[in-house]
């Protein structure tokens, strides 16, 4: 018998063509994420209490808007009023973004995940488009349902009312649809392979979602001109108009955009190479 050495080379060619490609990976996180039953509450409860909110918030609007003075009256936006709600919305899609990456980790499914797929980026990879298309239905479902049901209700109070036709209502949903489901997704996401626990996760991810927008009046002039105005959610706002040219966080369009590409970016190249680098 003779026995023939494979060359390190060989063996990684062979074992790379019997690695499942890109599309039977795909299909498998689907399946993985679509069969948990959680998924679907969290997809509900992030669609039904986001709308439910800013339902709630349109009313409370109509009902006391007689009592409003000069100044609440003037700063009353029929477009951004309806975003709200999103914070429900946003809490849950970052727990889904975290837990489609932790819940493996605590359930040792991970190590069965690697070794069926075991080119580990195509695995990150297909995680990401997944759970992004996922957050992006969720947006897409949930940004215009908050805006549409809001209208007809500041109609009926006398408020002003936006219509989805105009330029800039039709640019703010689109926009809110795209960012929310990117960055809501993706930095949990990412936060999610670098700390490999569900817990500090979603601690992590939404103190570095919410923080900076609750912290941004109480910090010093140069903090907000030198830290804050380059953070995602600081840049996403600018996007969608939340900030005024007067503010000291204010960027360019071109720089907000920069912003958000370079930090979901660098997260992402960040927590892949960690995954490469460490056991599971």
């Amino acid at each position: 018998m003779i026995a023939t050495a494979l060359s390190p080379n060989h063996t990684s060619r062979v074992t790379s063509s019997k690695a499942p490609g890109l599309g039977a990976v795909l299909q498998s996180e689907w399946t993985k994420l679509r069969s948990l039953r959680s998924t679907w509450i969290m997809v509900s409860l992030a669609i039904g209490l986001s709308i439910g909110f800013s339902t709630a918030i349109a009313f409370v609007s109509g009902l006391t808007h007689d009592s409003w003075n000069d100044t609440v009256r003037n700063q009353f936006d029929p477009i951004l009023t309806t975003l709200g709600g999103w914070l429900f919305g946003m809490i849950l899609v970052i727990v889904l973004a975290v837990t489609s990456v932790t819940s493996e980790y605590s359930s040792r499914l991970v190590r069965t995940t690697f070794i069926t797929s075991p080119q580990r980026h195509r695995v990150f990879a297909a995680k990401a488009i997944v759970l992004v298309m996922l957050g992006l239905a969720i947006s897409a479902i949930t940004i215009p349902g908050m805006f549409l049901i809001s209208q007809p209700i500041f109609a009926h109070y006398g408020l002003e009312t936006a219509s989805v036709t105009d330029y800039e209502v039709a640019r703010y949903l689109l926009v809110g649809v795209i960012l929310q489901g990117l960055i809501c997704t993706l930095i949990p996401f990412s936060f999610a392979w670098l700390l490999r626990n569900t817990a500090s996760a979603i601690t992590v991810s939404i103190g570095f979602a919410v923080l900076p927008w609750m912290m941004t009046p109480l910090v010093p002039l140069w903090v907000k001109e030198n830290v804050f105005r380059y953070l995602p959610d600081n840049a996403k706002d600018r996007l969608l108009g939340v900030l005024k040219p007067d503010a000291a966080t204010y960027l360019g369009q071109t720089a907000a955009i920069a912003v958000i590409a370079i930090w979901i970016t660098a997260l992402l190249v960040t927590s892949a190479i960690a995954l490469n680098q460490r056991d599971v």
